[in-house]
């Protein structure tokens, strides 16, 4: 005979007990969604809680060398080239002369040659 829901509930209200399983609630931006979703997908894992879970599985194998660098915050780099820092130069000075009394500091622009 099948099993009513209040009994379903019942038994896995039980399993959860028994193996302490906890809920987490973690709140995300639409961009960190969707980058789950991404992962989900080409990992072809069905929910996204076990995408998780097998990450912090991973993460915790890892050493701490490698952990700190795979936690590591990805930054951008700004990287200004030699031609714009000309630019920027030459537009600074023609504007400073425009406005006399204006101090005119030059760039440092790093020698690449």
């Amino acid at each position: 005979m099948a099993k009513t829901v209040q009994e379903r509930s019942a038994k896995a209200a039980q399993k959860r007990l028994e193996v302490a399983e906890k809920e987490l609630r973690h709140k995300v931006r639409p961009g960190i969604e969707q980058a789950m979703e991404r992962i989900r997908l080409r990992g072809k894992v069905p929910i996204i809680s076990e995408v998780l879970q097998i990450a912090i599985m991973k993460m915790d194998l890892m050493g701490d060398n490698e952990l700190i660098e795979f936690l590591r915050y990805p930054r951008h780099e700004i990287v200004i080239s030699e031609n714009v820092a000309r630019a920027f130069q030459e537009k600074s000075i023609a504007e400073a002369s425009r406005n006399p009394g204006d101090e005119i500091l030059k760039p440092c622009v790093p020698d690449t040659r």
